[in-house]
């Protein structure tokens, strides 16, 4: 539970953190008065989802203002001012919820290239015990708990 000077804190923060989404979603003269209502509906709904934490709640004013602010998140400004987004649903999206369509590009084809790394069928490396005229063993020594396996039908010792 927050004590009295973290209450005071953020209530002292409020009004600051308004302006500042206020500035960040930059309306026309003529959609200054919906743009301010926006601002105060985004700031309510950040503030009921991370009242116990005034840390979390700057965070997530910081975030929302700089992702607003970013020329390649232009769909959330847009979205926000022509109702597309609702206030309570941009309060509560996430990082990666937020980010451009390049941004989630890039990141499906960093995560898509991790898992093909990591995936990729790998040779079976061990000791040949016999010359090359005669019938090869290989020893296979697993790495993460030393088992061992000969390559005879793969029996273990």
């Amino acid at each position: 539970t927050p004590s009295s000077s973290d209450t005071f804190n953020m209530a002292a923060s409020v009004p600051k953190c308004v302006q500042l989404l206020l500035s960040a979603l930059r309306p026309e003269p003529s959609d200054q008065d919906k743009a301010a209502s926006l601002a105060e509906d985004i700031e309510k709904n950040i503030y009921e989802h991370h009242k116990s934490c005034q840390i979390k709640y700057k965070i997530c004013v910081r975030s929302k203002i700089a992702n607003l602010k970013n020329p390649k998140s232009s769909h959330l400004r847009s979205g926000l001012l022509s109702g597309l987004l609702s206030p309570e649903a941009f309060a509560q999206m996430s990082v990666e919820e937020m980010a451009s369509t390049e941004l989630r590009q890039l990141r499906e084809e960093y995560s898509s290239l991790g898992v093909k790394e990591r995936q990729l069928p790998q040779g079976v490396e061990g000791t040949q015990t016999a010359g090359p005229d005669e019938d090869a063993m290989t020893f296979v020594t697993c790495s993460l708990c030393g088992q061992q396996w000969y390559h005879s039908g793969w029996i273990c010792f």
